[in-house]
């Protein structure tokens, strides 16, 4: 079955904020999943941002804005861990 990038990328940011949810994370991140296209504010801060960077090697703009397009199922909940982690801060 062919799924459209923009198929997949809805699913991503649903996947992205359940996966949220069920890291603990309080934060009401649901604005992502309505949210379009490949990229996406969060809403992290810079000093998040370098957090993830320094901590776990991702890469994120010092504005918070993600690329949802580089999500996948296979790497989802290694994200989701390392922003609760920095949120936790």
């Amino acid at each position: 079955e062919v799924v459209s990038m923009r198929d997949r990328i809805k699913e991503m940011r649903s996947l992205f904020v359940e996966t949220l949810k069920e890291k603990g994370i309080r934060r009401d991140f649901s604005f992502i999943s309505r949210q379009h296209g490949m990229f996406s504010f969060s809403g992290l801060t810079a000093a998040h941002v370098d957090a993830l960077r320094d901590r776990y090697s991702i890469h994120i703009v010092s504005s918070g804005r993600i690329n949802v397009a580089g999500m996948t199922r296979a790497n989802i909940d290694r994200l989701c861990t390392a922003i609760a982690d920095v949120l936790d801060d």
